[in-house]
């Protein structure tokens, strides 16, 4: 029988918002400004997930501060040019949403953009917390953000669901205890990630309504 969730958490990039070339765009803009041609996207995929700031340290230490404050300048306004929704992914909240599933954000974003990122799906108002970098005192993978967020929706270990992309949202669920989904369509790489062992494996947001006791019409 499947499991029922009644609270599920979501990262936000490459998890609900498909942000994969907006964030390349802003990292290579970046590197290319402050530490030209020693840097490729693959460098930069690698590590996606990371808060930013630890991201920029790989990087470059010395330089990490004004690289992330360049990034985001970037990243702010070419925002809604790059950024979109994953295909179903909307509906697929509408309808959880409508059978009274909790929900909320887990991210490592800063807040602006993370909010900018819920208005552009149109879906800021189904999340019932959002939790970004610098709000909890350690960010994923520590379990913390995690924790916050299924306190702050009276959500039980057993009952809540951690949804993401990346090794950072696995391990964070894990850490704290309750299950994880892997999207499917992560960009990061998928022998490494499932061999953290993931509760399930997202082939579409659709996958996601069986685990909320939802049937294939939206029913539950």
């Amino acid at each position: 029988m499947t499991k029922r969730y009644t609270v599920m958490l979501f990262d936000l990039d490459g998890t609900l918002i498909n942000t994969h070339e907006l964030i390349l765009a802003s990292f290579m803009h970046t590197l290319e400004r402050h530490c030209p041609g020693k840097y490729t996207r693959e460098d930069v995929i690698r590590y996606m997930g990371e808060p930013l700031i630890d991201q920029m340290r790989r990087f470059d230490p010395d330089q990490a501060e004004v690289m992330v404050h360049t990034y985001r300048e970037h990243n702010i306004q070419h925002h809604d040019e790059y950024a979109s929704a994953f295909p179903g992914v909307v509906e697929v909240l509408h309808l959880l949403a409508d059978a009274g599933v909790k929900m909320g954000v887990v991210t490592n974003k800063q807040r602006k953009t993370a909010e900018m990122g819920l208005r552009l799906l149109g879906v800021e108002k189904l999340m019932q917390t959002v939790i970004c970098f610098g709000e909890t005192e350690k960010a994923k993978p520590h379990p913390d953000p995690v924790l916050t967020a299924m306190k702050r929706l009276h959500g039980k270990p057993d009952r809540t669901l951690m949804v993401g992309d990346s090794k950072y949202d696995l391990m964070a669920g894990k850490r704290a205890g309750v299950a994880s989904a892997l999207v499917g369509w992560s960009m990061h790489d998928p022998v490494e990630l499932k061999a953290l062992e993931p509760d399930y494996v997202l082939d579409s947001p659709e996958d996601l309504l069986p685990l909320a006791g939802i049937g294939s019409k939206g029913t539950s």
